[in-house]
């Protein structure tokens, strides 16, 4: 639920031009099935956590709950960071005078989302920012996670700890895809370990300009002081995939199959 400051500040965003540069993603494909609640692992152990070896589980049930307790506390963990973050925007944005070390942390939030003019801290400013720092359902990273790592399996997800498909174009920033098509420089990201890759992909829907459709949708529930589902901003992820509105369709039966939207439950805000 919004206070009344989100809600002022958030009442201009459909007017503003974001302009942000991003990466690309790569599709996986597989089956889903309606899943049972998950037992997560402990949040102090993300950082250190290996990947389980989901390639070897054979029971598809078991298989998903292992990889949705392995993911579901990195992805909310990130959230909780994001979520600290736009709150203390929030806040900030309610005072008639800044100090300069709130005024250097609120550029340094402008220049890490890509906004365009960090001028001054005024209504526009804040209201820029607060569109892209905000929270990923947990649904939607799920899913998009499943679907573009194969479950885990993928040799971007073991070699790469990358689990959506991310993009980089410096060479040996990543592993070459080999289907690259000739003349093409791009490679998939190495990233040290998934928390890494969690983070990136949250900040890439965050940022990316192919994505303002999906950020959109996100503030207009926010202004309307509607939850946020995974169901609702797949609807904006159209650019993600080449295959477009099927690549919606595929993401939406993952996150309804696998009974996903159970986490979205408690949508900050």
């Amino acid at each position: 639920m919004l206070n009344k400051i989100d809600k002022v500040m958030l009442g201009v965003l459909l007017a503003l031009p974001l302009v942000s540069l991003g990466i690309h993603y790569q599709d996986a494909d597989e089956a889903a099935v309606a899943s049972e609640p998950v037992a997560v692992a402990e949040v102090e152990t993300l950082s250190v956590l290996a990947i389980p070896d989901f390639a070897s589980m054979v029971d598809v049930k078991a298989k998903k709950r292992a990889f949705f307790g392995f993911l579901l506390p990195i992805v909310q963990q990130e959230n909780d960071t994001i979520l600290q973050h736009r709150q203390r925007i929030i806040a900030l944005s309610s005072l008639s005078a800044l100090t300069e070390q709130d005024q250097s942390w609120l550029a340094d939030m402008g220049r890490k989302y890509r906004l365009p003019d960090i001028a001054t801290f005024d209504a526009r400013f804040f209201a820029a920012l607060l569109s892209r720092v905000d929270t990923i359902p947990a649904s939607l990273a799920l899913a998009q996670s499943a679907n573009e790592s194969a479950w885990g399996t993928s040799r971007f997800a073991r070699q790469g700890n990358n689990f959506f498909g991310q993009w980089c174009f410096t060479p040996g920033c990543g592993i070459v895809p080999a289907a690259r098509p000739a003349g093409e420089t791009y490679e998939v990201q190495m990233f040290e370990d998934v928390a890494a890759s969690v983070r990136a992909y949250m900040h890439n829907l965050n940022t990316n300009h192919q994505y303002q459709a999906m950020r959109q949708i996100r503030e207009q529930r926010r202004i309307s002081q509607e939850s946020v589902t995974g169901a609702d901003l797949a609807h904006g992820l159209q650019a993600y995939s080449i295959r477009g509105k099927a690549y919606i369709e595929e993401l939406l039966s993952m996150i309804n199959s696998n009974k996903l939207l159970q986490y979205d439950v408690n949508d900050p805000g």
